[in-house]
């Protein structure tokens, strides 16, 4: 497994790493493309200084997306001494090359969720995204971050009549106290 993971490592550093040797660029991309998001123009990422890390810590956090970042102040607030580490820039992964996207679902349905867990814990997690959309609207209000967050809904497309379909079956089956309004759109 690590053999796999080193491997995974090297391949990706070799194709996407646009410090390094950028093949992907020369080999199979238009001559204009660029190994970063278009939103990075307007909202570059920002460069944080290095620093000589301490000898001891509480808590070691990998990772400066969403995630650890997010750890990292719940730890450190709670009088916990925090340090983050991560092998690129903050947010060079993940959290800041998606288009923004915050969402209660999961991917699993109510009922496969159901059938592996039972209904009851099935109801729990499916509840869980619902928390953490309201959590998510908290903390950027509390923290008074500046980026547009707004509640909008959720788009569903399906590229065919039996995938719409499915999609109407959902709709009329959703659970008990996990109701959402949904509005079917057949055609635009």
């Amino acid at each position: 497994m690590l053999a796999q993971l080193i491997l995974k490592k090297a391949l990706l550093d070799y194709y996407f790493d646009s410090d390094k040797n950028n093949k992907m660029n020369e080999s199979i991309l238009t001559t204009n493309y660029k190994n970063t998001p278009y939103w990075w123009e307007k909202t570059p990422r920002p460069i944080i200084k290095e620093i000589d890390l301490p000898e001891e810590t509480e808590v070691a956090v990998i990772g400066s997306g969403y995630t650890g970042l997010c750890t990292a102040i719940q730890t450190s607030r709670n009088g916990l001494s925090t340090v983050v580490l991560d092998a690129q820039d903050a947010g060079w992964g993940g959290s800041s090359r998606n288009g923004g996207q915050v969402s209660t679902s999961l991917k699993p349905s109510f009922k496969e969720l159901s059938h592996k867990y039972g209904e009851e814990q099935a109801r729990e997690l499916l509840k869980e995204g619902i928390n953490a959309l309201k959590w998510i609207g908290d903390f950027i209000q509390e923290e008074k971050i500046d980026c547009d967050f707004k509640r909008n809904g959720r788009f569903y497309g399906a590229h065919s009549l039996s995938q719409f379909k499915q999609l109407e079956k959902k709709i009329r089956e959703q659970p008990e106290g996990l109701q959402m309004d949904v509005n079917p759109v057949s055609k635009i």
